[in-house]
C-alpha cells in the first residue's frame, strides 16, 4: 500500500495517526476530532487533509485522529471523553446543553445558515407559498433542518403540518432519486448535498428565507467545559490549524481537492474520469466555501453573539428547548485571539504550492 492511500485509510477509520506522517507518536500529544458526517468529501478539506498534508498538527505538537461519524453519536463521544472535539450542528448541542450538558462551542466553522429546501428546475414550484399540496423528503423527522424548514414555511403563510407532508428520504442518491423520480416534490437538504446532486447532472432551485437567513449560528467545534479549563493551549493549536486550512482552501482550492485525495484517495468519485471527478469535487468545495467565507471585520472561528441567542430563541419557539437558556453559555470566544495569531498573506502564500 501506498504512503498516501495508509495515510487516509488510517485517519479516515480514526485511529490515532501523527499528523504529517513523520514524527513519533509518543513525542505528540494525542486529540481525537469526532466529525458529524461519515463522509470525508472534499468539503471537510479545511477540517481535515489540509492540516494533515501541510503538517500543522504536527509542527503544533499534536497527534491527531478523526473519528467520522453521525452527529449524535459524534456528540456522545465527546461527552463520554472518547473523542476531544466534535464539530457539527449546533441544533443537538443546543438541546444537550439545555438538559445540562457539559457542552460549549469553541469555533465557528460555517458562518451562515447552510439548509435549503430544493426543487428541479423544472418544477412549477416558484415560491416557497407554493409548497402548499406539495411533498418535501429530508434526511430525517429528527433533524434540526426539518424544523427551520416548517419555520420558513409557517412564516410565508403554509401550515408545515397540514399543508405539506414531510417523508424521510435519507441522503445521497437515494435522497436524489426520491426527487428525481417525483416520489417528493421539494428536497430539504444542506449545501455539500445539493452539490452532490448537481454533480449527478440535476439541475436544482434553493429556496431561503429572511426566516432562515438570520439563523446564523452554522457547524462548529464543540468540547467540553472541564476540557477549556484543563487543556486551552491544544484547543487553540487544533484551531488555528483549522483557520490555516480554510484560508488555504479559500485562496487555492484547486490544490485544495488534490491535496485532500492525497490524505484520502477513498474519497475521491471513482467510475469516471480523472478530469470529471475533479469537475465533482471542485464543484462540492466551492459551494461550501460559500459558508466558509468571514467578512473583512470578522475573525476566523468567532461566534456573532446575536447569531446564538437568535438560534436559541428559534428552538425555544419551535419547542425544541425550554425557555430560559442562557446564549452565552452555548459559546467562547477566549481563543479568538490565539486562533488568528498568524500570517494570513503567507499561509495563503503557502497555499499556492497546493498541487
Amino acid at each position: 500500500m501506498n504512503k498516501s492511500l495508509l495515510l487516509g485509510t488510517l485517519v479516515a477509520a480514526g485511529l490515532s495517526l501523527a499528523a504529517g506522517g513523520a514524527a513519533v507518536a509518543d513525542e505528540l500529544t494525542p486529540v481525537t476530532i469526532a466529525i458529524g458526517t461519515k463522509v470525508l468529501d472534499t468539503s471537510q478539506a479545511n477540517n481535515t487533509s489540509l492540516p494533515v498534508a501541510t503538517a500543522c498538527w504536527k509542527d503544533e505538537g499534536l497527534d491527531v485522529s478523526f473519528q467520522p461519524t453521525n452527529s449524535s453519536a459524534a456528540m456522545q463521544a465527546v461527552l463520554a471523553g472518547q473523542a476531544d472535539f466534535v464539530l457539527m450542528g449546533p441544533g443537538s448541542a443546543i438541546k444537550a446543553r439545555a438538559k445540562g450538558a457539559p457542552i460549549k462551542a469553541v469555533y465557528q466553522n460555517m458562518r451562515k445558515n447552510f439548509v435549503f429546501p430544493v426543487v428541479l428546475e423544472s418544477s412549477d414550484i416558484d415560491s416557497i407559498e407554493d409548497f402548499k399540496g406539495k411533498k418535501m423528503g429530508v434526511v430525517s423527522y429528527g433533524a434540526q433542518m426539518v424544523a427551520m424548514f416548517k419555520g420558513m414555511m409557517a412564516a410565508a403563510g403554509v401550515d408545515p403540518e397540514s399543508d405539506v407532508t414531510i417523508v424521510e428520504t435519507g441522503v445521497g442518491a437515494q435522497a436524489v432519486a426520491a426527487l428525481e423520480s417525483g416520489q417528493v416534490d421539494i428536497w430539504g437538504t444542506w449545501d455539500s448535498q445539493i452539490a452532490t446532486a448537481e454533480n449527478m447532472g440535476l439541475e436544482l432551485r434553493r429556496f431561503t428565507s429572511p426566516f432562515t437567513e438570520k439563523l446564523k449560528f452554522g457547524s462548529s467545534y464543540f468540547v467540553r467545559d472541564d476540557y477549556i479549563e484543563e487543556h486551552p493551549e491544544i484547543i487553540a493549536k487544533v484551531l488555528r490549524c483549522v483557520a490555516k486550512g480554510t484560508a488555504m482552501a479559500l485562496a487555492n482550492p484547486e490544490g485544495a481537492v488534490r491535496t485532500h485525495w492525497e490524505v484520502f484517495p477513498e474519497t475521491k468519485p471513482s467510475g469516471v474520469s480523472d478530469e470529471e471527478a475533479f469537475a465533482r469535487g471542485l464543484h462540492i468545495l466551492e459551494v461550501r466555501s460559500e459558508f466558509l467565507e468571514k467578512g473583512a471585520d470578522e475573525q476566523w472561528g468567532e461566534f456573532p453573539p446575536q447569531a446564538v441567542a437568535d438560534l436559541v430563541a428559534f428552538m425555544e419557539d419551535t419547542g425544541e428547548i425550554e425557555p430560559g437558556l442562557d446564549p452565552t453559555t452555548l459559546y467562547t470566544n477566549q481563543f479568538v485571539d490565539q486562533i488568528n495569531d498568524f500570517d494570513q498573506q503567507a499561509v495563503e502564500e503557502q497555499a499556492k504550492a497546493l498541487n
